[in-house]
């Protein structure tokens, strides 16, 4: 056996996913982005109205959204993005019941990995900062099959 054969990895178990992707989203018939923004001092990495369309040829929008996004790899793991994302916006329970009351708002985790058992945890301290922001947690979650070598 060579050396490049005994180091050869056939497979790998366990470890954080392999790429994710966190959102805050806020989503209304009425949403206008702009006062969003200004409610959260912040600015989101997309957002749209009522009515708009993604390209000419896309169907208009059935409600208008204002999303804040961050993304990484290992060693940013959904615990830290999710860090990084809502210390980008106030933790005033007051402007998130006035959000609540109007919009639907959701923190959305993209979950991208190949291989098998990966996963993540949250915690407490997290949990505790989404429940101030009466978010919904929804989550995509991508897995790739791992490629085989020929």
């Amino acid at each position: 056996m060579t050396e490049k054969e005994q180091n050869e990895v056939i497979i790998e178990i366990g470890g954080s996913p392999d790429e994710c992707g966190v959102s805050l989203c806020i989503y209304g018939e009425e949403l206008v982005p702009g006062e969003i923004s200004e409610l959260l001092r912040c600015l989101p990495t997309s957002s749209h109205l009522r009515g708009e369309r993604k390209g000419p040829r896309s169907p208009a929008f059935d409600r208008g959204a204002w999303i804040l996004e961050t993304r990484g790899e290992p060693p940013m793991i959904p615990e830290v993005l999710t860090r990084k994302l809502l210390m980008m916006v106030p933790s005033d329970p007051e402007i998130w019941k006035q959000l609540h009351d109007k919009f639907e708002i959701q923190i959305r985790y993209g979950i991208h990995m190949s291989g098998w058992n990966k996963g993540f945890g949250l915690s407490r301290q997290i949990i505790e900062w989404i429940k101030i922001l009466r978010a919904d947690i929804e989550f995509d979650i991508y897995t790739y099959e791992e490629e085989e070598n020929v």
